[in-house]
């Protein structure tokens, strides 16, 4: 298999030795000085690119004109994507480069492995059919050793076999799994990986500055706190009689003691549990239905409590607003009735819910296989 690489810069270079290793490389810069540089065996800085370059270099033949991966198979392309003033990454490099791939090789896969916007994909599919997303996870200093030693391989793919021909030249270098996914799918986890990073790092210095005011060693309470890391599935925001309470009690202590990352970060965590709230809603009354069904009002499936729980704030909001509101909790309709008051309707069973609403809402997890029978469902 020949395999192109376009772009031969900080990460397109160690990405090229490192394939030269297992198969026939054809490289490309818009650079000639770059090229010339490969060629010279200049010194590297990154880590393990000269010493590629001297076992392998063999197999590496670099070109500034793209007529050179004619016959290549499968070619990366690793431009750069500067981020333009709206904080968007431009594309125009990768979308240039794929231009005059497709010029040269209008039938080989073209990997695209810079870091590009979430949607990006679609648009450069319309430049060359045969597209695959194939983003990196690495690290400045440690490239090459990052590139052989990833937690997974990620490829966005339009076509089953484009993308098993990507994980194939992956398998050549380690075992580690390897996930093929839409495009789509792909360019989001790609950039929600790095924004979750940064969420990491905002709470680690908050949990730093709080340890400071209490003198304590933030380096246990971390090591402790990330032995109970949980992977939440999308859904309702957080309720209950524990969650709420404590974000407040952080909240307060951190005004009381100035630690102004964590009241800012709580400001922040109930801001966007109550947006919550407000976006299921706006997709409750959207469709202009007047009856809305829910089907749980707890905090959470199997338990007959509801503090500050979402569905019985929607519930409550809906009635304000004048809507007709049937439910159905049978765990939890005792409490429910102290709480709603107005155009409110308890069900006997699920079935009746669903038929005498025009929406449904899913409020807990336990009723989300409810048959609609034909009707709207929200379903968190």
């Amino acid at each position: 298999m020949k395999i192109g690489v376009v772009g031969l810069g900080k990460l397109g270079l160690p990405l090229a030795v490192l394939f030269s290793k297992h198969f026939t490389v054809y490289g490309v810069d818009v650079s000639e000085r770059r090229v010339e540089q490969i060629l010279k065996r200049e010194e590297f800085f990154e880590s393990q690119v000269n010493n590629y370059l001297e076992k392998h270099g063999n197999n590496l033949i670099v070109s500034a004109d793209y007529s050179s991966i004619t016959d290549c198979d499968v070619v990366f392309i690793i431009t750069q994507t500067p981020s333009l003033p709206s904080g968007k990454f431009d594309l125009q490099y990768a979308e240039s480069a794929l231009k005059k791939l497709h010029k040269e090789n209008s039938n080989c896969l073209a990997v695209i492995s810079s870091t590009i916007n979430i949607g990006d994909m679609d648009k450069l599919r319309k430049i060359h059919k045969r597209t695959a997303y194939n983003p990196e996870f690495i690290k400045q200093g440690s490239i090459i050793n990052d590139f052989l030693n990833p937690k997974f391989v990620l490829i966005g793919a339009y076509a089953r076999e484009d993308g098993g021909q990507v994980a194939n030249i992956w398998k050549k270098f380690h075992d580690k799994p390897i996930w093929v996914v839409r495009p789509a799918e792909a360019e989001i986890i790609k950039l929600g990986l790095n924004v979750s990073y940064t969420l990491g790092i905002t709470f680690a210095n908050m949990i730093g500055e709080l340890c400071e005011k209490f003198g304590v060693d933030s380096n246990n309470v971390l090591d402790v706190i990330y032995q109970d890391r949980r992977n939440y599935k999308v859904g309702l925001g957080f309720g209950g009689p524990c969650f709420p309470r404590d974000v407040n009690c952080f909240k307060h202590t951190c005004i009381k003691h100035s630690v102004g990352s964590g009241h800012r970060l709580a400001n922040l965590l109930n801001g966007l549990n109550n947006y919550t709230v407000e976006r299921y809603y706006r997709m409750l009354t959207y469709y202009g239905k007047k009856k809305i069904g829910i089907l749980g009002l707890a905090y959470k499936p199997n338990v007959p409590y509801l503090d500050e729980s979402q569905p019985l704030k929607i519930a409550k909001r809906l009635l304000v607003d004048g809507y007709e509101v049937f439910v159905y909790d049978e765990l939890a309709e005792e409490n429910a009735r102290k709480e709603l008051t107005g155009n409110i309707n308890f069900c006997s069973s699920v079935e009746e819910c669903v038929e005498k609403s025009d929406v449904i809402f899913v409020g807990t997890s336990n009723f989300k296989d409810v048959k609609s029978r034909g009707k709207v469902v929200l379903n968190p």
